[in-house]
């Protein structure tokens, strides 16, 4: 009985140990904030996934991006890869918010910076290829608006074949453009896009290779509302709306599971026809040895 009680509480202990050690998360990023003039701006990165398969996601920093701002910056600089609070409907859904090392202050644009020099190695830069030929995307927020951007780009790409060596390219994209609308003080539209013109062949893995990445931030006037800041969302989607659904998936996993169903009842149907089989015999002889006498 000792035994099962210490099986039973051993994982709660684990849990609570490790509750009490693991480094607290920063609280979540309000929305609907009034910013004053040089405020600062919280750029939240969430996850990385497929573009055919948003419901594919991973850690924005599963990729060996930036972590830490490795410029001069007039304010305290902000490390990455911190976790956010979050609560359960955004864990479900797979969310994983965590800090982002670029400064940006309220309506001061930025017309350039280096965000840090990564020095990557040849499996991470195989990490970063991988994820371009499968059409990744990043996922960035700023308050509760939602941004979606590519990390590269593959060019001369066999739809069959794949890459074509000698005539493939694949391209990083390390520089990112934030373009934010503002009305009454209040940030109301959020976008981020890559620079083409900036991008960094990654074609070879093979050797090592030091990425510079950088960013530009735009601040404009916006007529639309607070209210209805998430309208624009509505018709404009990055991601597809419609999933197609993989029937002969289905149909493969759905008799699967009667097949497996099937085995297991024939098995336990076996097993309980000789437990029944053995205690009726156990039961006959029992009454035999009782009828004694006269």
């Amino acid at each position: 009985m000792t035994n099962i009680v210490r099986k039973i509480l051993l994982p709660f202990t684990l849990l609570l140990i490790n509750s009490c050690f693991v480094k607290a998360h920063l609280k979540k990023v309000e929305i609907g904030l009034t910013y004053k003039p040089h405020d600062e701006v919280h750029i939240i990165a969430n996850k990385i996934g497929p573009f055919n398969n948003p419901t594919e996601t991973y850690r924005f920093y599963s990729l060996p991006f930036c972590q830490e701002h490795g410029e001069d910056i007039m304010v305290e600089p902000r490390k990455g890869a911190l976790r956010h609070r979050q609560h359960l409907g955004q864990s479900i859904v797979g969310d994983r918010r965590e800090s982002s090392p670029y400064s940006v202050t309220f309506n001061d644009n930025v017309e350039f910076r280096n965000l840090c020099d990564v020095h990557l190695s040849p499996d991470e830069l195989k990490q970063f290829k991988d994820a371009i030929h499968n059409s990744y995307f990043f996922e960035m927020y700023v308050e509760d608006l939602p941004m979606w951007g590519s990390i590269g780009d593959v060019v001369n790409e066999d739809i069959l074949v794949g890459e074509v060596a000698g005539f493939s390219k694949t391209y990083l994209f390390p520089h990112l453009i934030f373009k934010f609308g503002i009305n009454n003080d209040r940030i109301v539209s959020a976008t981020v896009n890559t620079d083409t013109d900036r991008k960094i062949d990654i074609t070879q893995t093979d050797k090592e290779m030091t990425v510079k990445f950088t960013y530009s931030v735009q601040f404009f006037e916006s007529d639309l509302e607070w209210k209805d800041r998430l309208s624009t969302y509505i018709d404009n989607r990055f991601l597809p709306g419609k999933f197609e659904i993989h029937w002969l998936a289905v149909i493969n996993s759905f008799v699967l599971v009667l097949l497996l169903t099937a085995f297991l009842t024939i098995i336990l149907m076996r097993v309980l026809k000789n437990d029944f089989s053995r205690y009726m015999e156990i039961e006959e002889d029992t009454m035999e040895e009782e009828e004694s006498g006269w």
